[in-house]
């Protein structure tokens, strides 16, 4: 889709007989004439995030070219290592996401629910993103990422529409098709809440209404980074190239939502360039070789508790090392307890009291530590999933059909917490840090997952489902068919 200066080049594109159900008719888009469609051949993805977020990537990437597509991914490190692992050409940010969250947490609390606990969070963040070093490394990645685009010629461009979400303005540039992505709901609905917000906590009639003060304030907060990749690009800062105004959030452009359909079904309000693919699964590679230890421990069924790349300062460490053994004890459970960029782990107890010694003592016995293991591996073999209701963790958890208790932390995880609780397939405890979220609480949870029939089956049940869709199938046929049938607000081929 890109053109040629030199008319001798072969077109990158094939031909297919266009689906019936392909053609989509609304606002924007046109139906697609009857016969053939052209198939992008070359396609650009650009990915911000630890391995929850990059992995999703290369599970579409691995299906495109499966398809015999040419697929580059501009993305972030560290997590950039699944995406080599997979064979996936890659060009790596100058930003390192772990390097972001070190900065950004490692002084803080993360635990400190207080109103000065958030509103030091909110300002340390803000220092952090505003910094002229911050900033400079991002201008940087944008005339990194634009070159790139220009040297590869994609047909079609992915970006994400959080934190990289000005990148889109590079496919305008090149005048190709545009499909943004998220790992959550984030597009305007009536039916469900921000994806920070809990579901069924406020009445539906008041979503609208949050929405729309997050697409007058939103938009503000970002605007000089949607400016600053503008400008790099050569186009005009406040309209499209055909004169429309240029929209920041929320965007009229085709848009795909990584999420499973079983457990948050596709709004019925959405327009239709907005679509819910299901998630995107990396295949597992089977070359996943445990220690024969860990193969003997998990015949034990143990509980998985693990927080990700949730990182705070010296006391978040050991409150949360602390919490995760003490809840698996009063649980009288045997746990699998993962480091993560947090390192939980017994190390960090505070064993100076009798209390922490035993506590030490018991974790050595009964709880398996690891830094990382594959969740398709580990999680079929576990009895219930312990976690902080990120996105990655939290599907790998529900596709392997098992409880779920989330203990969430920030961001969309109260969002997934809330869900898992309203779906019937595990508890959602609160925010870590609240009162809701104790040894006691936590421990109780594991109880009733583990123990309540009716939570035990519909967590199979979801997962049964989720087993049976076709994420990235779903989202490679989504890109064919924006990049045949929609009319973007800039010139195409």
């Amino acid at each position: 889709m890109v053109e040629h200066e030199d008319p001798d080049l072969p077109p990158k594109r094939v031909s297919l007989i266009a689906p019936k159900s392909s053609p989509i008719d609304s606002g924007y888009v046109q139906s697609a004439e009857k016969g053939t469609m052209t198939l992008p051949q070359r396609i650009m993805i650009i990915a911000w995030g630890s391995r929850g977020d990059i992995q999703p990537v290369a599970a579409l990437a691995t299906r495109l070219l499966a398809q015999g597509r040419d697929v580059l991914v501009f993305a972030t490190p560290p997590a950039t290592d699944v995406l080599s692992a997979n064979g996936i050409k890659c060009i790596e940010a100058e930003e390192n996401v772990e390097d972001v969250i070190g900065h950004l947490f490692s002084q803080l609390n993360l635990s400190d629910r207080s109103p000065a606990g958030q509103l030091k969070l909110a300002l340390t963040a803000k220092k952090f993103l505003d910094s002229p070093d911050y900033v400079a490394t991002q201008e940087s990645d944008m005339r990194r990422a634009l070159q790139a685009a220009r040297e590869f010629e994609p047909d079609v461009l992915l970006t994400p529409n959080v934190i990289y979400g000005p990148f889109m303005s590079i496919a305008e540039a090149l005048r190709i098709p545009l499909v943004t992505f998220d790992l959550q709901i984030n597009y305007p609905t009536s039916q469900y809440p921000l994806f920070t917000m809990q579901v069924d906590k406020f009445p539906k009639s008041l979503n609208r209404v949050v929405y729309a003060l997050k697409a007058f304030g939103y938009p503000r907060t970002i605007r000089s980074k949607f400016d600053k990749m503008r400008d790099i690009c050569g186009l005009p800062r406040r309209t499209y190239t055909d004169g429309s105004k240029f929209k920041i959030w929320p965007h009229d452009l085709p848009q795909a939502c990584a999420v499973s359909p079983s457990l948050c079904p596709r709004p019925s309000d959405w327009p239709p360039q907005k679509v819910m693919t299901g998630w995107w699964f990396l295949n597992s590679r089977n070359d996943y070789v445990p220690e024969p230890a860990f193969v003997e421990f998990m015949d034990r069924r143990p509980v998985y508790v693990g927080f990700g790349s949730m990182v705070g300062n010296p006391e978040f460490r050991p409150m949360l090392s602390t919490l995760a053994l003490t809840s698996l004890r009063e649980a009288g459970v045997p746990g699998v307890l993962l480091g993560g960029w947090a390192g939980l782990s017994r190390d960090a107890l505070d064993t100076s009291s009798p209390g922490g010694r035993q506590l030490y003592e018991w974790a050595t016995e009964n709880v398996y530590e690891i830094d990382s293991c594959p969740h398709d591996w580990l999680f079929p073999k576990c009895s219930a999933v312990v976690h902080h209701g990120g996105a990655g963790t939290l599907a790998a958890g529900i596709r392997a059909g098992r409880p779920t208790v989330v203990c969430a932390i920030q961001g969309d995880q109260p969002f997934h917490g809330s869900l898992v609780q309203a779906r019937g397939i595990g508890k959602y405890l609160g925010m870590v840090g609240s009162s809701n979220v104790t040894s006691q609480t936590v421990a109780q949870a594991i109880r009733e997952v583990t123990s309540n029939p009716t939570i035990s089956a519909a967590a199979m049940a979801m997962g049964e489902q989720v087993r049976s869709e076709d994420g990235t199938g779903e989202a490679a046929s989504f890109i064919d068919r924006m990049a045949a049938a929609f009319t973007y607000p800039w010139p195409t081929q």
